[in-house]
């Protein structure tokens, strides 16, 4: 039994020190900070009289620390604002029961504002769930809305379509899809037990960094499935899209996520890069594509 333990440890950490995400990523040095109901890292202003904010947005079980140390380098010449999403991360609010879009895009609204992004031009670059958050709240403020640069989209014909792939969102997203019932139930366990639970998922993902991968779980069941319902499987995808600022996307050539037919359907004149061998992890499989795009002005 000893020597089989010994040998799982040896095998993860030859999978995780051999892994080219952990190899590459490291955590941010922005320094974190409260920003109304939100929490974000944060590069403070830069000064310049042209100052633009590019503003970060997480996917479905992550939090702002996902992007990491690659993207700090954008501070040089924009303000860099990573935000850990409404009851996600260090945003987390055990109280709250209200999760829609609104909600969301509120509270990134009160998160500026506090933060004294009021005017300057915005750039948003959101993953996955948030993609939802970053269209509406770019149609609200298009006046402000530099860019939008979205990856893996969760964009489909139907909420009957978005649950089909459900699984594809993890152990959590598979219990949705199949019984809300035992989600919750696996959920609210979680939740009642992060530490440990986050040490689980660590060891469930050897190729993935483990600072990542141990504060996956900081939400509650509200946050998580009602804004999976919300952003992903009931959004109307029409009162965004097309949109009526510049926006790219960026889709892993692996990706399972989103139904792409429709969303070249979707997306009207926007641009959609096609990344060969990425899956849904571009920003982090290919964070120099996306550093570059988003630098350019």
């Amino acid at each position: 039994m000893i020597a089989l333990v010994a040998a799982a440890v040896v095998c993860w950490q030859a999978m995780h020190r051999s892994s080219s995400l952990v190899r590459r990523w490291g955590p941010s040095a922005f320094p974190r900070r409260g920003a109304g109901p939100l929490s974000v890292l944060d590069s403070g202003t830069t000064g310049r009289d042209d100052e633009r904010t590019i503003v970060f947005l997480h996917g479905l079980g992550a939090t702002g620390d996902y992007f990491g140390a690659f993207y700090d380098g954008l501070s040089r010449r924009n303000r860099v604002v990573i935000i850990d999403l409404l009851g996600f991360g260090h945003s987390l609010d055990e109280t709250r029961s209200e999760f829609g879009i609104d909600d969301h895009v509120a509270a990134l609204d009160a998160a500026l504002d506090s933060l004294g992004v009021t005017d300057q031009p915005v750039v948003l670059a959101a993953h996955s769930m948030s993609t939802a958050i970053a269209l509406t709240w770019a149609d609200r403020n298009s006046e402000r809305t530099g860019h939008v640069y979205l990856w893996g989209p969760p964009i489909y014909p139907d909420d009957v379509a978005a649950q089909a792939v459900a699984k594809e969102y993890g152990p959590m997203g598979r219990l949705f899809a199949l019984d809300a019932k035992w989600a919750e139930r696996a959920c609210r366990l979680s939740c009642s037990n992060r530490d440990v639970s986050g040490r689980v998922m660590a060891l469930m993902a050897p190729r993935w960094p483990t600072q990542i991968s141990r504060v996956a779980g900081r939400h509650t069941w509200e946050a998580y499935h009602l804004s999976l319902r919300n952003l992903i499987f009931e959004f109307d995808w029409s009162r965004v899209l097309p949109a009526g600022v510049p926006v790219t996307v960026f889709h892993g050539a692996n990706d399972p996520i989103g139904d792409q037919a429709h969303i070249a359907k979707m997306i009207g004149r926007a641009k959609i890069a096609e990344v060969p061998g990425a899956d849904h992890h571009v920003a982090l499989q290919h964070p120099q594509l996306l550093f570059d795009a988003l630098g350019e002005r």
